[in-house]
């Protein structure tokens, strides 16, 4: 039988995903602007930004196999007390290069950690696929309001106080996330370690009961329709990741200038946090890896048409579809990997899943070095037209190879034919 908390409970849980949220991402500006200031070195944050991202894809399994020794909830626990005492540490100490990069390093790796624990919880606490979905998307929707609420906070607390001030407030919001922890740990408690109706129920390999972030890889990219449908994600993330370095540089032949860029990129945002309410209507339908893909598809025209049509309007409209579709991408596809994955090797597997997409946008990343700051524009429309293709071709295939599969395929049942282990 699924454990429903009580409203307020689960109230608090969200919140403090919410207050969590916007620490990361107070962390990450604030260090930044830390960085820019006592060092006035754009090498700095350069080396800043790449070392909160390392961390998921070198860490990934001894990350993978923490998650999957210990209780989630300790882990969760003693990962947010230390991004606490790191931040309050980074507030009254990191004041040069080596010790900013390292802040960086740290928070990074420990935010990997969290994000696994929380890959994995999900498909712990609610097994049924469709119960998935839906706190999937909730969360998504309170992980994007949170970096919509971060750089906000971090401007009006560094106007203030300094980045001093905004790095202590940042250690408050892990403090306060570890509130959720007890609530967790209550649910975990009094949940049954069984296996989701979605799950395959088969053992692993034993390489892979006992291996790393190798085993995790190889159990994430299992199956015809898993590897057609994240072969074509990490294309289109790497392509559009070309995209968002070039957008600065596309800011001023976007009529209105730079403060028409921050509106576009603003709706894309509202577009993040609305999108996966999306998936409670119709699309919940679809099966997971299909909407995925297909969204994968859309993010890629929405940037098609932001560079080929340069009326305000069409531009945000393209933006606000961009951002609902990236959403439903993130949910649809993570709720995919993780309702198929036996419990003894979720953190591996979700730690797989994040080093493979990071992998993905570092690519995007350095391709973009290659382009022209003059000949952003046409980047983008190059960007969005490969996303774009590679997406549609991905979800013609990808929903050739569900085809008429039995009710019980763990990778091709539509979310709502699961619901019935959480009305038990």
């Amino acid at each position: 039988m699924a454990v429903r908390l009580s409203k307020g409970p689960a109230l608090l849980a969200v919140a403090a995903l919410l207050i969590s949220t916007v620490g990361d991402e107070v962390a990450l500006v604030a260090l930044a602007l830390r960085g820019a200031d006592r060092t006035g070195l754009t090498s700095v944050v350069s080396a800043q930004m790449l070392a909160g991202l390392v961390p998921g894809i070198a860490l990934g399994g001894p990350i993978g196999r923490i998650v999957d020794r210990f209780r989630l909830d300790a882990v969760l626990g003693v990962t947010l007390a230390l991004e606490c005492l790191i931040a309050t540490a980074a507030a009254a100490f990191a004041d040069g290069p080596v010790l900013l990069i390292a802040t960086m390093l740290f928070l990074g790796a420990l935010g990997a950690v969290a994000q696994t624990c929380v890959m994995a919880l999900v498909p712990r606490l609610f097994p049924a696929s469709e119960a998935q979905l839906r706190i999937n998307g909730v969360m998504e929707s309170t992980r994007n309001a949170g970096y919509i609420v971060g750089p906000l906070l971090v401007g009006l607390l560094t106007a203030h106080g300094g980045t001093g001030l905004a790095l202590g407030v940042d250690a408050g919001t892990f403090a306060f996330a570890l509130l959720a922890v007890p609530v967790i740990t209550r649910w975990l408690s009094a949940t049954p370690a069984r296996p989701s109706p979605a799950a395959d129920t088969s053992p692993p390999p034993a390489e892979a009961a006992e291996g790393g972030l190798r085993a995790g890889l190889s159990l994430l990219w299992d199956g015809a329709q898993r590897r057609t449908a994240l072969a074509t994600i990490v294309v289109t993330v790497a392509s559009t990741s070309v995209v968002n370095v070039l957008m600065p540089f596309f800011a001023q032949e976007i009529p209105g200038g730079t403060a028409s860029y921050g509106i576009v990129l603003a709706t894309w945002s509202v577009g993040l946090v609305v999108g996966p309410f999306v998936l409670r209507g119709r699309l919940a339908d679809l099966p997971t890896a299909v909407a995925a893909v297909g969204a994968a598809a859309v993010i890629g025209l929405s940037y098609l048409v932001t560079a080929a049509c340069l009326v305000l309007p069409v531009m945000l409209a393209a933006s606000l579809c961009g951002g609902m579709a990236n959403a439903v991408q993130n949910v649809a596809l993570r709720t995919h990997v993780m309702a198929a994955c036996p419990q003894e090797v979720r953190g591996r597997v979700g730690a797989a899943y994040g080093a493979t997409l990071q992998s993905a946008v570092a690519v995007g990343f350095a391709l973009a070095g290659l382009a022209p700051a003059d000949g952003a524009r046409w980047g983008i429309l190059a960007g969005g037209a490969v996303a774009f293709a590679v997406g549609s071709a991905g979800c013609l295939r990808t929903r050739a190879l569900v085809g008429p599969a039995p009710a019980d395929d763990p990778v091709s049942v539509p979310p709502r034919q699961a619901s019935e282990a959480e009305a038990s």
